[in-house]
């Protein structure tokens, strides 16, 4: 699992002599980055609604949104390819990412911690004059950080490591992601397959050290065990 020895020209034959590593990384993070900070926003304004609106069938509506993140992962790409191909998208990143902003799981977790708020602060916003946009952005969203750095770690890693939809809908191997690519990387070179799975967790895992604690205030506000 370990080359020996572990030496830095491993990581200089990965990041230099490698330029089809670095292609990927970017087409890891041309997937990454837009699902994260699409779904964070998704997720947000798609909770305020149903959190602070009132309006009839909301409880239905949420509970289709809680059966759709029950369901495997296997059990929606049908339908999804489906659409992607009504529009004509399903060879392309947009058949990812458009299914990954949409998810209903920053719905459910940005939701559970809007709750956690007392009435009382949306109430008195109100009859100052505060508008929904005003109450999103200067009330709910600076009480939410914690939330939001969780939605944010949890979608990025779970699309930086993106594997099955990658397969399907990408039949280009110059647009994979790193998380398709790699086992064929090195064609068995033990060494350069190390240092570039080193490279390839550092996000991830800096993620995960440096906001361990929002991560575990988050989800501990949503009421998720």
């Amino acid at each position: 699992m370990i080359p020996d020895p572990v030496s830095l020209e491993q990581y200089a034959e990965v990041l230099i002599n490698q330029p089809s590593f670095l292609v990927l990384l970017f087409n890891s993070l041309k997937i990454t980055l837009p699902v994260t900070f699409g779904a964070l926003a998704a997720g947000i304004l798609t909770a305020y609604g149903f959190t602070l609106w009132k309006w009839k069938y909301k409880e239905r509506i949420f509970l289709v949104y809680i059966v759709v993140m029950l369901m495997p992962l296997q059990a929606v790409l049908v339908p999804n390819y489906i659409i992607a191909a009504i529009f004509g998208i399903e060879k392309s990143y947009l058949a990812i990412i458009l299914p990954g902003i949409f998810s209903p799981f920053g719905v459910f977790l940005a939701r559970q911690s809007m709750k956690a708020i007392p009435d009382a602060y949306f109430e008195a916003a109100k009859i100052d004059g505060a508008g929904n946009w005003y109450i999103l952005f200067y009330i709910l969203v600076p009480q939410l950080k914690s939330t939001i750095a969780a939605i944010c770690m949890l979608t990025f890693i779970e699309y930086w490591n993106v594997v099955e939809q990658a397969v399907i809908f990408l039949d280009d191997y110059r647009l994979e992601p790193l998380s398709i690519y790699l086992s064929r990387l090195a064609d068995g070179k033990t060494a350069l397959i190390f240092a570039a799975s080193c490279v390839y967790m550092f996000l991830p895992v800096w993620f995960l050290l440096s906001g361990q604690r929002d991560l575990e205030k988050g989800i501990e506000l949503s009421g998720v065990k």
